[in-house]
């Protein structure tokens, strides 16, 4: 049995998609024939000038429109049609589309234009982390897009289904899948997900080659699935569910087998919401790779962590030399009482203390800030000015998030806007507001703004964290804002600047042509 796994836009581009990879490794470790095909990268590695900053991510709502893709996709017919071809020509039994919000859209348009070309008899799977909304699979089967989908984690789960396709089996004592039998929909007992993740294969990258995309220089591994907090704006644990992680052993093995097939690379990004839930672990790992580097070079690595008081300057001392280069945390506030609110599990003091350690050790800290988290006052983002006041000098940088505080479906904050006094009913995950209207987009965004004034006076560096600039990023997204309120002459102001730094523009340029018609 032959099979595809494809990746559409819209999604990041530095690095391979994991999730293609991880289910890749899987399926060829049954002995299945797979390809995967990275749409998304392809057409962005062919992009025309006009068109370059499509995949900045703050510009990720141009993938969210069915008519922007319809018409981009004819205007690249070119490139699309190479796409479609490679799949044709791999005569694949069963394609599989890995499906997140921001790739739903472009995913459901290319496989219309792809029906066009497979064989009848050719299966189509959906699986991912957009499934986490339910209302997709009575949607989806209804408008005859796919065959079977696959809710939840596909490692083992897809496996199955493809067993029983190939040799006409039960479907229905599968667990996990959701299929359309006599016009009714099916849905199994849920699956439960892989519980020791040293039993799954390693990621398999052999068509999705590091060369290809745009930091070649380092190898992105995850090590462990959720995440041991429950922050009341993250939406994480809804997919995976309980944390869970592989052993220090099996990690250093998969740096040693990556390493083999690209001895140059010597940079590692970890992918895990937290390199640090488990300390014994983490120290295990770092006797790893001082005593044993992989094929005898010392790697360098980052990791995302989070505060957790075990951080001795012993341990972390043994981090750098390890190879840790960089640690990120998620500090987010200054204000304990708004940690309570957010469901953040750290101290304030902690927080000083596991910095102050991490910097002295030689480790580069990254901190990462919102604002205007629901409840936030004035006194809670002062009380944020002056923690990076004080803290400051631990930090290398900081990154001051440029959505400042987006309601992401799922997330506690989706789920019950009315505990935290947000505005209902609300359909824009940035553009939100307050029942008291003293919080919103615009004050979020200034707030945001006097924070990096602050961190610029103390001479703590400022992190973009946006693809294009920082100017073009807040006038693209208050133009959208003031367009989403109706204020059309503010739309156009904002929409105005933004053209002057990138002229070329196609999507502004037609969003000011429909802004005009209002005025």
């Amino acid at each position: 049995m032959k099979i595809t796994l494809l990746n559409c836009p819209m999604w990041a581009t530095r690095e391979p998609p994991i999730r293609v990879a991880q289910v890749a490794g899987a399926l060829r470790s049954k002995g299945f024939e797979t390809h995967c095909i990275d749409v998304n990268n392809y057409l962005y590695k062919n992009r025309s000038d006009e068109n370059k900053n499509l995949w900045a991510w703050e510009q990720v709502v141009f993938w969210g429109r069915q008519e922007n893709i319809k018409e981009y996709f004819a205007e690249n017919k070119e490139q699309v049609d190479f796409c479609i071809n490679k799949i044709v020509n791999s005569c694949p039994d069963v394609i599989c589309f890995w499906l997140m919000t921001s790739s739903y859209t472009s995913s459901m348009v290319f496989l219309r234009m792809l029906k066009q070309y497979i064989k009848k008899e050719t299966k189509i799977v959906f699986f991912g982390e957009l499934f986490q909304d339910k209302k997709y699979i009575d949607f989806l089967f209804e408008n005859s897009c796919p065959d079977y989908i696959i809710p939840g984690e596909p490692d083992l789960t897809l496996m199955e289904l493809l067993n029983a396709i190939g040799n006409k089996k039960d479907l229905s004592k599968i667990k996990g899948i959701c299929y359309k039998q006599d016009d009714k929909i099916v849905k199994t007992e849920p699956a439960i997900p892989p519980q020791n993740l040293d039993e799954l294969p390693f990621p398999d990258y052999r068509d999705l080659s590091i060369d290809d995309y745009d930091d070649n220089e380092h190898f992105a591994i995850e090590t462990s699935r959720g995440c041991v907090w429950r922050c009341a704006f993250c939406r994480c644990c809804a997919y995976w569910g309980k944390y869970r992680e592989i052993s220090a052993e099996k990690l250093h093995q998969e740096i040693n087998f990556y390493k083999a097939f690209h001895p140059n690379v010597i940079h590692i990004d970890f992918l895990d919401l937290e390199i640090n839930a488990n300390v014994d672990r983490l120290e295990e790992f770092c006797d790893l790779m001082i005593n044993y580097p992989p094929l005898g070079t010392k790697m360098i690595w980052l990791a995302n962590a989070i505060i957790n008081p075990k951080m001795t300057e012993t341990l972390c001392r043994k981090m750098r030399d390890s190879g840790c280069e960089k640690l990120i945390f998620g500090i987010e506030t200054g204000s304990q009482r708004l940690l309570k609110l957010m469901n953040k599990g750290y101290k304030q003091e902690d927080a000083k203390y596991v910095l102050k350690n991490v910097s002295q050790a030689g480790i580069k800290v990254t901190g990462n800030f919102m604002f205007g988290f629901p409840g936030e006052t004035e006194e809670d983002f002062q009380q944020t000015l002056e923690f990076i006041t004080e803290t400051g000098k631990y930090f290398e940088r900081v990154y001051p998030s440029r959505s400042y505080c987006a309601i992401e479906q799922f997330s506690t904050l989706h789920e019950h806007p009315e505990k935290f006094g947000i505005k209902t009913p609300f359909n824009h995950h940035l553009y939100w507001e307050t029942v008291d209207g003293k919080n919103t987009y615009p004050v979020r965004l200034n707030r945001c703004k006097r924070f990096e004034q602050k961190c610029h006076e103390l001479g703590v560096r400022v992190d973009v964290g946006v693809q294009t600039n920082v100017d073009m990023a807040e006038f693209f997204n208050l133009g959208l804002y003031y367009e989403y309120i109706k204020d059309y002459e503010k739309a156009k102001f904002y929409l105005d600047k933004y053209l002057e730094l990138d002229p070329n523009n196609e999507y502004i340029t037609k969003k000011m042509n429909e802004i005009k018609k209002f005025l």
